[in-house]
């Protein structure tokens, strides 16, 4: 029985590593295609990092949150959108991508205990920085469409709120995967901005890339170490 039992946990440990090694894989692919301006590469390897990154959660899960898998499949879609990098299709992946962020601030709201007011403010703060610079910057070229943005800024500034509120409350790994993962989620859209103003936007685009993958891999680690626990506010994974 321990010898079945050490080879099923070898087995998984096994695959594991291989569909996290390839997400990391193809994502640094698609990451090169973004800056080299590769549109062929970029359509063979994009569709393939949440499937990746989704498989790895599937392999690894002890308790299957279908919430999570139902944003991931949002965040998928919007990644295929914004393939096409015109105004109408990354209006559509936008909206794809807040159904995303609505998904995981309730997967939040159920695994970690809200901050009190101070902590969500001060939390805040950063969240809402990077959001008015952004609509500063961006504002005309924007038009109509800042209104999703300004939708998708409210959201991304509450779960900021609660993450680095949180993680000043309670210093712990979960908090802090969940913090940095809003942030580098942030941090995408400013340079989806700075792209704009810039004639070599393929750099900003791979950077943004580089922080969307750390982002959703920061973000699975978060749910990883939640469910660990079985009651709602986890504190057995502190720092050392």
């Amino acid at each position: 029985m321990n010898l079945d039992n050490s080879l099923n946990k070898y087995r998984k440990n096994i695959s594991s590593v291989f569909l996290l090694s390839s997400f990391f894989i193809i994502s640094l692919l698609e990451i090169i295609a973004e800056y080299n301006e590769n549109k062929i590469l970029i359509w063979i390897t994009k569709p393939f990092i949440i499937p990746f990154l989704l498989a790895y959660y599937l392999r690894l899960t002890k308790q299957t949150n279908n919430y999570f898998i139902l944003a991931l499949l949002c965040s998928w879609v919007a990644n295929l959108l914004f393939i096409e990098n015109t105004l109408a299709w990354i209006v559509y992946g936008s909206t794809f991508f807040l159904v995303y962020r609505i998904i995981i601030i309730h997967i939040v709201m159920n695994r970690v205990k809200m901050p009190s007011l101070v902590p969500l403010i001060i939390g805040s703060i950063p969240f809402v920085f990077i959001y008015a610079t952004i609509c500063f910057l961006s504002f005309e070229a924007m038009g109509d469409n800042i209104y999703l943005f300004l939708i998708h800024g409210i959201f991304t500034i509450f779960l900021g709120g609660l993450s680095l509120g949180n993680y000043i409350m309670v210093l712990n790994k979960s908090n802090l995967f969940l913090f940095l993962s809003t942030m580098l989620f942030a941090l995408t859209q400013f340079s989806f901005v700075l792209k704009v103003y810039y004639e070599n936007g393929n750099v900003f685009q791979a950077m943004a890339m580089i922080m969307f993958v750390i982002g959703q891999y920061l973000l699975t680690k978060f749910i990883f170490l939640t469910e660990e626990s079985n009651n709602k506010y986890a504190t057995n994974d502190k720092l050392n």
